[in-house]
């Protein structure tokens, strides 16, 4: 599926996780292998934990991290494809869809 800035999105619950200083190690179980995570994707990591409109991530990570909304918004978007392709992220309908 492709993720746009309206898309709900919500990290996968059967995940396991596990914080490493300021990355994160997360144990894919269905692809039997590990992921691990730097400071940046760790805390979109935690963001995830309940669903999220892709925009709303972006524009709390812009008041977070320096950088161009437009960037953040790039790279953000980049980043949870790759983590949907893994199977480590869900998009979900939006309220009362």
């Amino acid at each position: 599926m492709t993720l746009e800035r309206h898309t709900r999105v919500v990290r996968a619950e059967e995940m396991m996780s596990a914080p490493i200083d300021n990355e994160i190690v997360i144990l894919n179980l269905p692809r039997d292998n590990y992921v691990g995570l730097d400071e940046i994707a760790r805390r979109i990591w935690e963001l995830l934990e309940q669903p999220l409109p892709v925009e709303e991530l972006c524009a709390r990570l812009a008041a977070e991290y320096e950088g161009p909304t437009e960037q953040i918004e790039a790279d953000v978007l980049g980043f949870l494809s790759e983590l949907e392709k893994e199977g480590l992220l869900r998009v979900v309908a939006e309220p009362g869809a």
